[in-house]
């Protein structure tokens, strides 16, 4: 009956291990299994974190360097407008030098180029005069133009070119008395150059601070 009893104990303990054993391999993979996955979430977490930050480095890196070229630009169009009011004085300076000699070249109540009854010097002395103003003219006229293809204002543009137009046109009147008559309407679109001029450099100046300063935490 023992003898009975021990070999049946002896035929059950293999399988008895077995179970055993398996039991204690699956104790070991779940956790090697959950650290490896662990290990691929991580890196995949990094890689995606690491994406979305270059992403991000590179819009705030394209922004500053908008920002930088919009600042150059704000400074330019500031810079060329503050070089374009005195040429603008020294435009009408000319502009009323001449018209003020023009005037006097004109015979009272006759046509064009008719000169007042006076001595053959006197003459020429306005003549000279008169051929030295134009030239000033001309050229205040010329040193506005390079200015004038670099300005973005299409305001200033604008405003600058209806006073020119005005100023030409009382220049080449073939009467004192049509010129006289354009003449009277310079100055409110001198004035108003002046005004358009001094706001856009307002604003120019005021956006160019607001990108200067840091941002507001």
């Amino acid at each position: 009956m023992l003898e009975a009893l021990f070999l049946a104990t002896a035929k059950a303990a293999p399988a008895s291990t077995a179970a055993a054993s398996a039991g204690y391999d699956w104790k070991w993979l779940v956790p090697v299994a959950t650290l490896i996955l662990g290990f691929g979430l991580k890196w995949l977490q990094d890689h995606i974190t690491e994406k979305d930050r270059r992403r991000h480095a590179e819009i705030l890196r394209r922004e500053q360097r908008y920002d930088a070229l919009r600042m150059r630009r704000l400074d330019a169009e500031r810079e060329n407008l503050l070089a374009l009011q005195p040429m603008v004085i020294a435009f009408m300076r000319a502009a009323t030098d001449a018209y003020k000699l023009k005037v006097k070249s004109f015979g009272e109540g006759s046509g064009a180029a008719q000169y007042l009854p006076e001595g053959a010097q006197a003459r020429e002395d306005r003549h000279l005069a008169l051929a030295k103003v134009e030239d000033e003219l001309r050229e205040s006229s010329a040193a506005i133009i390079p200015l004038h293809a670099r300005i973005h204002s299409e305001e200033v543009r604008a405003a600058l070119n209806h006073l020119v137009d005005i100023v030409w046109e009382a220049m080449g009147a073939k009467s004192s008395l049509r010129m006289t008559r354009i003449w009277g309407q310079v100055d409110q679109p001198h004035n108003e150059l002046h005004t358009v001029m001094g706001r856009v450099i307002k604003h120019l100046e005021d956006e160019n601070q607001q990108l200067g300063d840091p941002p507001a935490r």
